[in-house]
């Protein structure tokens, strides 16, 4: 049992990180642990009467139990202070990002809980504060857990405060949209989710991102404040003379909460709304942009065969922001230089196809011929 790392060695004094699961308990048999899998199983994976909401305390942890990528790792050391947290912390982020599954679906169900048995509580709050503005920038949550419990409101009821943990600890996770509610307080942490999502927001909390984004000055980052798509994306166009056409989602008399929405608005098919995947060879060294319909599903195992590569799979987010460079929900193959490019066959029949600008919640039609023309696509029957 234990931890699975890609392409680097770590400190040989960190700890062993453990699988939370029957056996892998039985073997690390620490009471730490132990503690930590019963309050896991019966505090996170159960329904609360305080939380304001049905389902269980945690939505994330009862998925990342069953398929076993809830870790832990426990530090022992006595009279650590802020800086020796932080370090530990740093690395451990490390560890995560490197620990399999390192992208695709099955990674966002991954967690590491790095528990702290001889740190105060006021210490924990600390360093998940000074934490956040280092993992935040790269996709990923980080928060803090003890028996106090910490001073931090329930979202759907103010009176209750969740973050119970009976060792203290700090928890790793990837970020997701509805993250908002955790980083719309902070400028810094707002902006760097900005940068990764744009204004992708899930229509529920829209109200308050835009709340956020006009107090801390980035209301332009708004759907209804952005007139175009994403610059090098209009230049590119442009620059080609080829005809295409902007359709803002903001534009929409009535909410458009999914891809079938926006074509019933246009009155299209929903097979002219197409989706760009970002993914990459298992060796890690090599990525390509899928462009395919939106209700359908690329079969990544036999495109990899034809590709005569072992493996391919989705990459992950610090990857596509440092790669692509755009948002995870208007990816484009427009005007991404150096990665290849493939379309499916079958959107060579149709007139015109959607695909993403860049900046969310802005689309741009196009005819497929041209848009394989402009990204210089290959064409396979990928679906």
């Amino acid at each position: 049992m234990g931890y699975e790392l890609v392409g680097r060695k770590f400190d040989e004094q960190m700890p062993k990180m453990w699988p939370i699961a029957p056996e892998a308990l039985v073997e690390a048999n620490h009471p730490a642990l132990n503690q930590i899998n019963a309050w896991a199983t019966s505090y996170l994976c159960c329904p609360h009467a305080e939380l304001g909401r049905s389902g269980p305390m945690c939505p994330f942890v009862p998925g990342s139990l069953q398929k076993q990528l809830l870790f832990g790792a426990v530090h022992e050391q006595s009279g650590l202070d802020i800086d020796a947290v932080k370090a530990i912390m740093l690395r451990e982020m490390e560890r995560f990002i490197a620990l399999r599954p390192t992208a695709g679906n099955e990674a966002q169900f991954k967690s590491l809980l790095v528990l702290f048995p001889n740190l105060s509580e006021n210490l924990i709050e600390r360093a998940q504060a000074e934490l956040a503005p280092h993992f935040v920038p790269n996709g990923l949550m980080v928060g803090e857990f003890h028996a106090g419990p910490p001073d931090k409101r329930g979202l759907w009821n103010e009176e209750f405060r969740p973050l119970y943990s009976p060792v203290p600890l700090l928890g790793i996770r990837h970020m997701v949209p509805t993250d908002i509610l955790f980083l719309k307080g902070n400028a810094e942490l707002f902006g760097e989710y900005v940068k990764i999502y744009g204004n992708a927001v899930p229509e529920r909390f829209r109200a308050q991102f835009e709340e956020a984004a006009q107090q801390f000055g980035l209301s332009s980052t708004s759907g209804a404040a952005c007139k175009q798509a994403a610059p090098r994306v209009m230049e590119t166009l442009d620059a080609v003379s080829m005809t295409y056409r902007v359709h803002r989602h903001d534009d929409c008399p009535h909410r458009i909460r999914k891809p079938r929405d926006f074509a019933r608005w246009l009155d299209y098919d929903i097979e002219r709304i197409t989706k760009t995947l970002f993914v990459k060879c298992r060796d890690g060294e090599h990525f390509y942009l899928l462009v395919c319909s939106i209700n359908k599903r690329v079969d990544l195992q036999d495109l990899a065969r034809r590709l005569d590569t072992k493996r391919l799979e989705l990459a992950s987010l610090s990857e596509l922001k440092r790669h692509v460079g755009y948002p995870p929900t208007s990816v484009t193959p427009i005007a991404v230089n150096d990665i290849p490019v493939l379309m499916d066959e079958s959107l060579m029949n149709l007139p015109t196809v959607l695909t993403g600008s860049g900046v969310p919640r802005i689309e741009i039609e196009i005819a497929p011929t041209e848009l394989r023309s402009l990204c210089n696509a290959q064409l396979f029957a990928m679906t």
